[in-house]
């Protein structure tokens, strides 16, 4: 599988899944839902997933995307956050060689702000690997099954599907 066929993977499971598509080419894709939870104390989140294709995927790089797609969803569905409503992204990397500090990145980091937080994921095609924040968050804490739940959804381990 290569980098734009693992793409087209998460496009189609993110049509299954029910996102609305908001932006689609051959090295990116950013897909949009939004939940309501009685148990998130009544709250909705907006969740904007955001996928980019490299050769390499590389620390700064995932960082730069993550705070890029952080302050895009601040700026387009953030308008109101607080107290019952709050932004999430999940970006991915897919690469078919991560290094080892985006996955690091990847598996140490949530990126948080006022009633938003991005959770960066890296897919390495080559060594067949996904890698995404394992900790248990304090802040946020609440949707932290919920992400995971769409990051499995969504972002297979490559060679999974």
């Amino acid at each position: 599988m290569d980098t734009t066929q693992y793409r087209d993977l998460v496009e189609s499971r993110m049509r299954e899944a029910g996102y609305q598509i908001q932006a689609s080419s051959p090295a990116s894709l950013m897909g949009y839902t939004k939940a309501f939870k009685l148990q998130w104390m009544a709250s909705t989140l907006h969740l904007l997933v955001h996928v980019a294709t490299a050769p390499t995927v590389t620390g700064p790089e995932l960082t730069a995307f993550t705070q890029q797609a952080l302050d895009h969803a601040k700026a387009t569905k953030g308008q109101m956050r607080g107290f019952q409503s709050g932004v999430a992204v999940v970006t991915a990397v897919v690469g078919d060689h991560v290094e080892e500090d985006a996955r690091r990145y990847a598996r140490d980091t949530i990126v948080r702000g006022y009633a938003a937080f991005a959770w960066p994921t890296t897919v390495d095609l080559g060594t067949g690997t996904r890698t995404t924040h394992h900790g248990r968050p304090v802040i946020g804490a609440v949707f932290t099954p919920w992400i995971r739940r769409q990051i499995d959804t969504l972002l297979p381990e490559p060679g999974a599907h």
